[in-house]
C-alpha cells in the first residue's frame, strides 16, 4: 500500500509538472514575440501639396522603388513596419523650389505581450515607436529645414544650422550621431547621399554671419526701440568682429545656438552647444529636371537602443537600404 501511495505521488507530481510546462510554453515572453515573423501595413498618409499631377506620378514612382528595394531584402521580425509618404512643400520655405521635396517613413512597431488578457499568450500590435526610418529626397529636416531652394529674404533666420560637419564614408556623407533624449538611448544616424563629392549647402563665413546678425538686431531695435541700451553690446560685438582682418572674417561661422540675435562670440568647432552656420548652395542642383527628380537623398535611421527588437530591425534594415542604389537614382 505504501509502494502504491509514493508510485501515485510521483504520477501526479509529473502530471502537473507536464501542465505546468505546458502553460508556461504557451505564455507571451518577449523573446518568443521577437521570433514571430513581422509583417508590412500601409500606415496613415501625409499630406499632397503643392505637387503637379505629373511630378506626383513620378514620385510616387521613386517612393514605390524605395520600398521595393527594402522589403525584397528584409523581413519585420517581432513587429510591424507601418510605412508613409509624404509628398508637400510650403512655397515660404523657399522662393525658388529646384526640386520637391518628399520622403517615405517607416515605424517600427513591436509585438507586445497583452497583460489585460485572461488568454496569456495574447499579443498586440504597439500603437506607437521611437523607433523609425525616414529617406527624404531634395531635403534635410534635421537642418531646419534646408530644401532644393534658397532660403526667403523674409526669413527670420537667414540661414541654416549644421550640428556635424559631414564626414565622407564610402561614397556618401555621415552626418553624425545625435542623441535624441537625455533621458533615454535614443539616437539618430544620420547620412547624406549627393552627387559625388558635392554638398547642397555652403559653408556661411563670419563675415556673412555677423552681417545678417546685425540687421535682425536692426529690425529688433525698430520693433522694441526701449531695448536699445541692451542691444547695443551686441552691436558693439559685432562692430569689433567686423574690423579683424579677411583671413578671420572668412573662416566658417562656429556659433552657439543661445546667440542668435544676441550675438556674443564665435567658438571653436566642436563645442558644446554649437552649430555651424551653412546657406543652401543652388549650383549644387542639375537644372532643367523635373522637379520631381530626387537631387540628393537623406536617411536617418532613430532607434531606442538596447531593445533586442529595435536593434535587430534597425540592423537588418540597413543592410537592405542600398545607398548605392539610392546614388543611382539621383538626377534621373
Amino acid at each position: 500500500m505504501k509502494k502504491y501511495s509514493i508510485a501515485l505521488i510521483y504520477m501526479t507530481m509529473l502530471v502537473l509538472t507536464s501542465l505546468a510546462q505546458g502553460k508556461l510554453s504557451t505564455e507571451c515572453s518577449a523573446e518568443k514575440l521577437s521570433q514571430i515573423p513581422g509583417t508590412w501595413k500601409a500606415g496613415q498618409q501625409g499630406s499632397i501639396a503643392n505637387v503637379t499631377a505629373v511630378d506626383l506620378v513620378k514620385e510616387k514612382a521613386v517612393l514605390a522603388g524605395i520600398h521595393t528595394m527594402i522589403s525584397s531584402n528584409y523581413s519585420p521580425m517581432g513587429c510591424q513596419i507601418a510605412y508613409s509618404s509624404v509628398y508637400s512643400k510650403n512655397p515660404g520655405d523657399g522662393e525658388i523650389y529646384i526640386a520637391d521635396p518628399y520622403h517615405f517613413a517607416m515605424y517600427i512597431l513591436r509585438y507586445l505581450c497583452d497583460a489585460n488578457s485572461a488568454d496569456k499568450s495574447k499579443y498586440y500590435v504597439d500603437i506607437s515607436t521611437p523607433t523609425t526610418v525616414n529617406i527624404v529626397a531634395n531635403a534635410i529636416f534635421f537642418m531646419n529645414a534646408l530644401y532644393a531652394a534658397n532660403i526667403p529674404d523674409d526669413d527670420f533666420r537667414g540661414y541654416l544650422k549644421l550640428e556635424n560637419r559631414p564626414e565622407k564614408k564610402d561614397g556618401v556623407y555621415f552626418m553624425g550621431k545625435v542623441k535624441e533624449s537625455y533621458n533615454e538611448d535614443i539616437y539618430e544616424y544620420r547620412w547624406l547621399i549627393t552627387y559625388s563629392d558635392a554638398l547642397p549647402f555652403t559653408y556661411m563665413n563670419r563675415k556673412e554671419y555677423l552681417l545678417l546678425q546685425r540687421t535682425r538686431l536692426e529690425k529688433s531695435l525698430k520693433d522694441s526701440p526701449s531695448d536699445k541700451e541692451y542691444l547695443q553690446q551686441y552691436f558693439n560685438n559685432i562692430s569689433e568682429y567686423l574690423k579683424m582682418p579677411e583671413s578671420e572674417l572668412s573662416q566658417d561661422a562656429i556659433c552657439m545656438w543661445n546667440d542668435e540675435e544676441r550675438f556674443e562670440r564665435f567658438v571653436d568647432e566642436g563645442t558644446r552647444g554649437s552649430f555651424i552656420a551653412v546657406k543652401p548652395n543652388l549650383a549644387y542642383y542639375k537644372k532643367n529636371l523635373p522637379m520631381s527628380s530626387p537631387q540628393f537623398f537623406t536617411v536617418v535611421y532613430k532607434v531606442s537602443e538596447g531593445d533586442p527588437v529595435f536593434d535587430a530591425n534597425i540592423a537588418a534594415i540597413k543592410d537592405a537600404v542600398d545607398f548605392g542604389k539610392l546614388r543611382d537614382m539621383l538626377g534621373k
